[in-house]
């Protein structure tokens, strides 16, 4: 007793140094703290093992006087020097052990073993941290049995008993190191050396797995309490034993305090990683996939933190690759084709065609540097772009200087000629801001020509089988393209096919001529606003 305590407060020493270190210039002590955190976890496994013996003392039942006990006590004073050494030596090894463990982490480079080195050390020191008391175990059991052969010794069980609480007593101090060790190293020292986390695939799952982290609570908080007191009751009923009250009390506000810090550690190790888990879930609910989930451990927990960054990174790019896709195509184009509602094959639709086409572009151009030609083209589509976008049209593709847009594809509509016509006046009106802007950059004004022509189309995903996009296909598509030809021949800036004529609401057109169109047998009525 009297040597745990002078232990305890020779170990306690570096401690209060460190503190007072840490009161006077904490950004000394945290950077101490972590260049030689693997000194710290050895003093932490020095002060359980202190505990333990502290408990063994407070424990201890009063023994009976009986002739064994007093052969054995016999013994154990004719060979205290002995026993002294022992005890003694029971300490040594477990520091000796961590010591020589901490040497060789010096000499791991920085990568992925010293990571796993770093993961695996509190499993490591409550390994080499109990080596004391099953040193001390193997040595009480060889006495024993020299003692049964050289004196015929009677090994009764409270010599086994009492040999086996090694084992009980080793168990309490495997279990402070390391759960001590774990809660220090996931919230402390993990997070401060990798900052970015993604240590889970750098260990196996060994010690730190959920499953073996209920069997050590298990056997923590109730197998040895069980244990425990199944002997202490054993004893008081053989031997008769009258004891005080005030120690039965030590003994249940032992084990009360020993189950409720390891409860407090325990659930430790759940409630941050799954409330950082549920933070991280709501976020990238918002859409929010910059959010990383930092879960410094190598157990399922670590590995679903990093699930979830690799998830949220996959989501990200995904994202990016959508918001793209959609500047390719129409937001509208995107989501039906991702969505996958385009039939193998294409699908007809009823649907009104818009080609629209600067005149004159090519005289235009020549006199324009090319930066400049990308400037006009880009602030015109933008302004017409709208105008479709905003009744229910979609630019299918952009040809040169000319637009082709859908109306009625690739979502079905009934009123998508009458939104074609709609979308015309619309980029009439447009134009005018257009080209007042245009004036104030210094760039030519422009006219457009618009054709309109509606009637069944063939619509789906077409070209080679590594490179494809949407768009449709047919008469009605050629028809279109041949009449906004013809803007520039009856000198009008719009013309409607009787097709999509026949569809518009609230006629208020003025018939233009009977045109032949090439390509087709039959004339064309065509219309004009």
């Amino acid at each position: 007793m009297d040597f745990a305590i002078n232990t305890a407060y020779y170990v306690s020493t570096p401690f209060t140094t460190f503190f007072k270190l840490c009161y006077n210039d904490f950004m000394k002590a945290k950077e101490i703290f972590f260049k030689y955190h693997t000194l710290f976890y050895g003093l932490i496994c020095l002060l359980a093992n202190i505990l333990a013996v502290l408990t063994s003392d407070f424990t201890n039942l009063p023994l009976p006087d009986n002739e064994p006990l007093r052969q054995w006590n016999v013994f154990i004073s004719s060979h205290s020097f002995l026993v002294n050494i022992l005890g003694t030596f029971s300490y040594i090894v477990p520091v000796v052990l961590c010591v020589l463990h901490t040497f060789k982490y010096a000499k791991y480079p920085d990568g992925e073993n010293k990571i796993k080195f770093n993961v695996q050390l509190p499993g490591a020191f409550a390994i080499r941290g109990i080596s004391g008391w099953i040193s001390n175990f193997f040595l009480e059991f060889i006495i024993l049995i020299y003692l049964k052969t050289t004196q015929n010794f009677d090994i009764t069980f409270i010599f086994i008993s009492t040999t086996t609480s090694y084992i009980f007593l080793s168990m309490i101090s495997f279990t402070l190191i390391y759960f001590s060790l774990e809660t220090l190293n996931r919230n402390v020292v993990l997070p401060h050396l990798y900052p970015d986390g993604n240590i889970s695939g750098t260990a196996r799952m060994s010690l730190s797995s959920i499953k073996n982290m209920f069997l050590f609570y298990f056997f923590s908080a109730a197998v040895f309490p069980a244990s425990f007191l199944g002997i202490r009751l054993f004893f008081t009923k053989r031997y008769n034993m009258q004891l005080p009250n005030y120690h039965d009390f030590i003994f249940t506000f032992f084990l009360l305090l020993l189950g409720l810090a390891l409860t407090i550690l325990f659930i430790n190790f759940f409630q941050k990683p799954l409330e950082k888990l549920t933070y991280s879930a709501n976020e990238i609910s918002k859409s929010n996939y910059d959010c990383k989930t930092v879960i410094c451990s190598n157990d399922e927990m670590g590995i679903l933190g990093d699930s979830f960054n690799v998830m949220a990174k996959s989501l990200k790019e995904k994202e990016f690759m959508r918001d793209t896709f959609g500047k390719i195509v129409t937001p509208q184009v995107r989501d039906y084709l991702l969505g996958g509602n385009v039939a193998l094959g294409g699908e007809t639709l009823d649907v009104t065609v818009m080609f629209c086409d600067i005149r004159g572009f090519t005289s235009m151009s020549e006199n324009m540097e090319p930066q400049k030609i990308v400037m006009l083209l880009n602030e015109y589509f933008t302004g017409l772009e709208k105008c479709i976008t905003a009744r229910n049209g979609v630019i299918n593709k952009y040809i040169g200087d000319a637009v082709m847009a859908l109306f009625g594809a690739p979502i079905r509509s009934s009123t998508h000629a009458n939104d074609a016509f709609e979308a015309a006046l619309d980029m009439r009106k447009a134009l005018v801001d257009i080209n007042s802007k245009f004036s104030e950059m210094g760039f030519p004004q422009v006219r457009f020509g618009i054709g309109l022509h509606s009637g069944p189309v063939l619509a789906g995903n077409i070209g080679a089988i590594n490179r494809m996009e949407y768009t449709v296909i047919g008469d009605t598509v050629n028809t279109a393209s041949r009449i906004e030809g013809l803007c520039k021949y009856y000198k009008t800036d719009l013309l409607i096919s009787q097709s999509t004529a026949s569809m518009i609401e609230n006629k208020n057109l003025r018939f233009i001529d009977d045109a032949e169109i090439r390509g087709r047998v039959e004339k064309v009525k065509l219309f004009s606003r």
